[in-house]
């Protein structure tokens, strides 16, 4: 759902890929990352999260998604899958959606108290994003990181 914004042929996919290093444990960076609910609360673009629908062991498996826009918003369901054994997490739409979002979040340990985080992105919305073609410099996994580490700075 778009609201406020004319519909405009897609532009083209944006496909976005960033690493940084974590003063956090690879665990710990993956167990925060994975409490998508929160993500309203460290990216500022995200208005909304409500979980649909939850895996047996209690992770929100299909997530709602409102997002800022800078003239209305954008309504999104993402699917996600958690890997705890290599510490990631990849998200996607369904294959239905107008809207086409996929990504990965990697922790990697490098010691105890350190890992680095390889988080990839891709999107091809059904609208001009002024944010993303301008701001971001077709590169949102940045902003994505950025703000993450930055809760993981104020939470640990």
């Amino acid at each position: 759902m778009a609201t406020a914004l004319a519909f405009a042929p897609s532009i083209s996919p944006v496909s976005s890929e960033v690493s940084t290093t974590l003063t956090v444990s690879a665990a710990v960076a993956y167990e925060v990352f994975a409490d998508v609910v929160e993500i309203p609360r460290w990216l500022p673009i995200v208005q909304t999260a409500r979980v649909a629908r939850r895996t047996p062991d209690g992770r929100p498996e299909q997530v709602a998604f409102i997002r800022k826009l800078e003239r209305g918003s954008l309504g999104y369901t993402l699917n996600y899958q958690y890997d705890p054994t290599n510490l990631t997490i990849t998200w996607s739409t369904p294959a239905t959606s107008n809207v086409v979002l996929h990504g990965e979040a990697r922790f990697v340990p490098l010691s105890m108290g350190a890992c680095m985080m390889v988080y990839r992105l891709v999107l091809d919305l059904p609208i001009v994003d002024d944010l993303i073609n301008s701001e971001l410099d077709k590169h949102p996994a940045s902003l994505v990181v950025a703000e993450f580490r930055e809760h993981l700075r104020r939470l640990c």
